[in-house]
């Protein structure tokens, strides 16, 4: 496939508009030229400063236009004040200049600028325009010195046209730089400042040379910075992945902690206390669980063993109890608080479920973290203690078995 059409010229992408749009021939007018046609005027006994506008012209549905990239002045033109006269000589001296400072541009007009106060006319200069401009939309620039008038004419079937406006545009543009410094020693207005062309587009080099480098250090820190946040959020992501078993562990230990029914609790009396009413505290009597347990297991015994064994009496619980594969006795001792000196207790059997399940303690296991896992609360906490006679629930050792009740 060819390349897609494109009804317009490529324009300029920063530009300035001055005036309004005109419809006819559209202008353009680089910065540096601009900025050298306004401060070139007459000092010294001179009244007039002649040159040729170069740049490129394009035609785009029927509508021209114009890219004035440069502009170079003629030498000895002018005669008696604000009369100009091109000689052969003052042609070929320009051409040359043209060619050597600005190949490859063609004439687009020619300027004239008179000193300050001055009237420069265009019917003073039409013949002379349509005698060596005669070509379509050569253009007639005139300006009358320092802030002074500024028109552009360009001929037409009616005389002279002046445009509406013209747009400025901003570019690199080094043919026009290297001709303002060639034209150092030419002469200027004195206006306390000796080449305020030259002066000026240093002045602005160095302003758009100081704008790219604090574009680019802002740049270079706000690249630093998602640098730095990239690499925390990293590492925080890091961490929080290395300590989620532990964070987990402790939610376990946290839940099976609080009694079921404490926070709502809490809650109630924390919001009765923002309103400044006393906090009232609710006391809960615990249990007392016996401190002292001895558990024996022992294999099936054999036959003389069986016989050797003493045998329950008649409606009285037996020491030997029946569970699974092995039997199981418990002794505990409570101390009375009543008479002198205390009472052993008789002992108290432990009945384990033939569905129970044994359970072998892994390495970073606790009991709570099992019945959370298993039964996703701490309601057989109590259960699982008293059958295996577990004094400390917070006290298990890896390879240890325990009884649990079926899930």
């Amino acid at each position: 496939m060819g390349e897609l059409y494109n009804p317009y010229p490529k324009l300029p992408k920063n530009i300035r508009q001055i005036g309004e749009r005109d419809q006819i021939v559209k202008l353009y007018v680089e910065d540096y030229v601009n900025t050298y046609l306004k401060r070139l005027y007459p000092t010294g006994g001179q009244d007039l400063r002649v040159g040729l506008l170069v740049g490129e012209a394009r035609m785009e549905d029927g509508v021209p236009y114009l890219f004035a990239d440069g502009a170079l002045e003629m030498e000895n033109v002018t005669r008696d004040g604000a009369r100009v006269e091109f000689t052969e000589e003052a042609w070929k001296k320009t051409y040359e200049t043209m060619e050597q400072m600005f190949p490859r541009r063609s004439v687009l007009g020619w300027f004239l600028c008179g000193g300050q106060g001055a009237a420069l006319s265009p019917l003073n200069y039409w013949k002379q325009h349509g005698q060596y401009f005669a070509a379509k939309n050569q253009l007639m620039y005139l300006n009358s010195g320092l802030e002074g008038e500024e028109a552009v004419y360009t001929a037409s079937e009616d005389g002279f046209y002046r445009l509406r406006g013209y747009c400025i545009y901003y570019e690199r543009n080094q043919m026009m730089q290297d001709y303002m410094i060639s034209r150092k020693d030419a002469r200027r207005v004195e206006s306390g400042t000796r080449d305020a062309v030259i002066q000026d587009f240093r002045q602005k080099m160095e302003d758009r040379k100081t704008e790219a480098v604090r574009s680019r250090g802002t740049a270079g820190i706000l690249g630093t910075a998602c640098g730095l946040l990239a690499v925390m959020v990293l590492a925080g992501g890091v961490v929080m992945f290395n300590n989620y078993q532990k964070m987990k562990a402790m939610e376990a230990v946290i839940a099976s902690a609080i009694p079921e029914g404490t926070l709502d609790k809490w809650s109630s009396a924390l919001s009765k206390g923002t309103d400044g009413e006393e906090l009232e505290v609710e006391q809960v009597p615990g249990e007392v669980y016996p401190t002292l347990a001895e558990i024996v297991i022992e294999t099936e015994p054999d036959a003389a063993d069986t016989a050797a064994a003493p045998q329950p009496v008649d409606g009285a619980p037996g020491p030997y109890i029946s569970g699974g594969n092995a039997t199981v006795s418990m002794d505990s001792q409570r101390e009375t608080g009543s008479g002198s000196g205390g009472q052993a207790a008789s002992a108290v059997p432990v009945q384990i479920p033939d569905n129970a399940v044994l359970h072998v303690v892994e390495e970073g296991e606790t009991l709570y973290g099992i019945c959370m896992e298993r039964y996703h609360s701490m309601a057989q906490l109590e259960e699982i203690c008293r059958w295996n006679g577990l004094e400390d629930e917070n006290r298990l050792s890896v390879g240890q078995e325990l009884y649990l009740p079926p899930a």
